[in-house]
């Protein structure tokens, strides 16, 4: 795995995202959007797709904490990442999970 961690402007909703506090920060806390941006590593910034990722699935119970899944919609390519400290879950009632 790459370390990288930004700060953006989320696509999905606009704000201004800062870089994460105790890692790197992989989706907007407040929509849950991300973009595709990694290849097979983690953290490489090594893919030519740079789809919009929208979450399409949360789970609480797995056994190394809480995930979400997103999907990206231009390549259909899936991925499991950390629910982080910051996320707004109470927005996950509201959050668009159809591609």
């Amino acid at each position: 795995m790459i370390t990288i961690n930004e700060g953006f402007v989320c696509i999905g909703c606009a704000q201004q995202i800062p870089p994460a506090s105790k890692t790197c920060r992989n989706h907007c806390p407040y929509c849950f959007t991300s973009l595709h941006v990694d290849g097979d590593i983690p953290g490489d910034r090594n893919t030519s797709c740079h789809g919009i990722m929208k979450p399409i699935a949360f789970d609480f119970k797995m056994s190394d904490g809480s995930k979400i899944l997103f999907q990206c919609q231009t390549c259909g390519k899936q991925h499991w990442n950390k629910v982080a400290d910051d996320d707004e879950i109470s927005m996950i009632n509201i959050v668009d999970m159809s591609i």
